[in-house]
C-alpha cells in the first residue's frame, strides 16, 4: 500500500499533517512545528506491515515514492526538497 502525507502550513509554525490511503484519512490530522518534523513523525507512527510506500505532498509539490522505512530518516532533506519547489513555483508564477 502506499500512503499519502499531505501537509499544509497553517500559519508560521504549525503545520498540519493528514495521513491518507486513496484520500481517505488514516489517522486524525495533527500539528508539527515544522514540515520536516510532520514527515518523521507521521512515517514513525505508521505500524509495521501496514503499508511499505510514502507519498509526501506539500503546496502541490510531491517527494516522490519513498521506502516508508527510510522516510523518517530523511525528512529534513525531504522537506527541504519540497520547500525548494515550492519556493521556485513561486518564482515562476506558479503558485
Amino acid at each position: 500500500m502506499i500512503l499519502t502525507l499531505d501537509i499544509q502550513k497553517e500559519v508560521p509554525g504549525i503545520y498540519t499533517a493528514r495521513l491518507l490511503n486513496a484520500g481517505a484519512l488514516v489517522t486524525e490530522p495533527r500539528e508539527y512545528n515544522s514540515i520536516g518534523a510532520a514527515i518523521a513523525g507521521e512515517a514513525s507512527d505508521v505500524p509495521d506491515g501496514f503499508a511499505h510506500f510514502l507519498e509526501v505532498r506539500y503546496y502541490g509539490f510531491s517527494s516522490g515514492t519513498e521506502l516508508i522505512e527510510t522516510v523518517a530518516g530523511k525528512a529534513t532533506s525531504i522537506a527541504d526538497r519540497l520547500v525548494a519547489l515550492v519556493a521556485e513555483g513561486h518564482r515562476l508564477g506558479l503558485q
